[in-house]
């Protein structure tokens, strides 16, 4: 994808594949593996030299793992592709493997994990993905428990890791920005050189998520406040209708102008803020989600006020005066990634990742500039789920907070609530 303003030039490697292969109780390879790759130095690099370098270039990569495949992206001026390359070889190719920076991400990684399950937001998510996900592989992945999971793994399992998703074959290559084209493909050569064949990236079996239309209560006493976090199904992410829903959500709860921002922080005044969202937990389950931090006193009535108000989106839509606001705001939005040669890539790589054309991911500002109001209303109505049928999972200090059909200790315990 041609960039003609652009300054830099973005290059997008993807191994597509879940990465099922790994074995049980070490599931989080898949994570601790990019990080040792672009933070543990490489082959007469240290890491410290390495990170000296690129900034040097102006520039900049990471490799990352995602639910369905290894991702490399480089980010390079134009005329630093081929420098930028080598040094993103060199770690892909020859990492150094060190067994000390092994122990440190992983404390680091235990450390998050432990902090993150003491938080009020932290035990929400952890909680709805154990009731939600299941016994599937994904929920050791996404809640990364038991930890001593984490510290059973070796520099032996990262290698395997290594050798079996780093290869110059089963990949797909997306770039965007104004380099010119042989100067970007000696670069892709030299990204791969090297690198072995015979990719081992497999998908993991299907994951068919579950919503019990329960309020569950996570109680937590030494909690200083309270956090409210909803969620059901919405069709999958780039199935038909996914603007629509874009900015439906925008309208829920995206900015300080949403309505649930309104509702909650402004009228009620239970939260410093309340947000909506909508993400894939896999390409065929997405979830939307509403959630934020409330004034426990107030707990009850954020919930009901959450509740109406999603309510009345749902059945009413977007208002006549309403709807050019939000879709300005949203073609502005999307035209602004298009334009930008990493957005632009995105588009490309998660139009193939959802088995788009790439084209169809380059015309995104376009369906959301097409919209009607009639349009999005109607698939609001039709695919929000009703409130009554999502899962509501309440963190408090108050076990008496909100009327609850299951009330826990820990997230540990949720599948009594599943």
């Amino acid at each position: 994808m041609k960039v003609p303003k652009a300054t830099q030039t973005v290059i997008r490697i993807v191994w597509k594949g879940g990465n099922g292969f790994l074995p049980d109780g070490k599931e989080n390879v898949d994570e601790l593996g990019p990080v040792m790759l672009v933070n543990g130095g490489s082959e007469g690099l240290s890491p410290d030299e390495l990170q000296r370098q690129v900034n040097a270039l102006g520039a900049g990569f990471q490799v990352y793992s995602k639910l369905d495949a290894l991702h490399g992206m480089l980010i390079a001026p134009n005329d630093k592709l081929a420098e930028t390359a080598a040094l993103l070889n060199t770690v892909l190719a020859k990492p150094t493997m060190d067994g000390r920076w092994l122990r440190r991400f992983k404390r680091n990684f235990v450390e998050n994990v432990s902090t993150n399950a003491k938080t009020p937001s932290g035990q929400a998510w952890l909680t709805i993905r154990e009731v939600t996900v299941g016994d599937h592989p994904y929920r050791q992945i996404w809640n990364a428990t038991p930890v001593e999971n984490i510290s059973s793994i070796t520099i032996a399992d990262i290698k395997d890791w290594h050798r079996r998703v780093v290869t110059s074959d089963g990949v797909r290559v997306f770039v965007a920005g104004k380099a010119e084209v042989t100067d970007i493909a000696a670069a892709v050569d030299i990204v791969l050189e090297g690198l072995p064949t015979g990719s081992g990236r497999q998908d993991f079996p299907q994951l068919e998520m579950s919503y019990p239309a329960k309020t569950i209560l996570v109680h937590r006493p030494e909690a200083e406040k309270s956090y409210l976090l909803i969620g059901g199904p919405v069709p999958k992410i780039y199935a038909p209708n996914q603007e629509a829903r874009e900015i439906g959500v925008g309208v829920l709860g995206v900015s300080d102008q949403s309505r649930l921002f309104t509702a909650v922080r402004k009228e009620l005044r239970a939260a410093y803020g309340f947000k909506a969202w909508m993400d894939s937990f896999s390409r065929e389950n997405a979830m939307i989600y509403m959630q934020g931090e409330v004034e426990t006193a107030k707990l009850q009535d954020a919930y009901d006020t959450v509740r109406d108000t999603y309510e009345e989106l749902r059945t009413d839509g977007i208002g006549l005066i309403e709807f050019p606001f939000a879709q300005r705001i949203f073609k502005n939005r999307a035209y602004g990634i298009a334009e930008k040669p990493r957005g632009a890539a995105n588009l490309m790589v998660e139009a193939w990742l959802t088995g788009r054309p790439v084209e169809d991911g380059l015309r995104y500002p376009e369906r959301a500039a097409g919209l009607s109001r009639g349009s999005v209303n109607q698939a609001i109505q039709d695919e929000f789920p009703p409130f009554s049928q999502m899962v509501k999972i309440v963190v408090s200090p108050d076990r008496d907070a909100v009327v609850a059909d299951c009330i826990i200790a820990d997230f540990s315990e949720a599948d009594r609530c599943r």
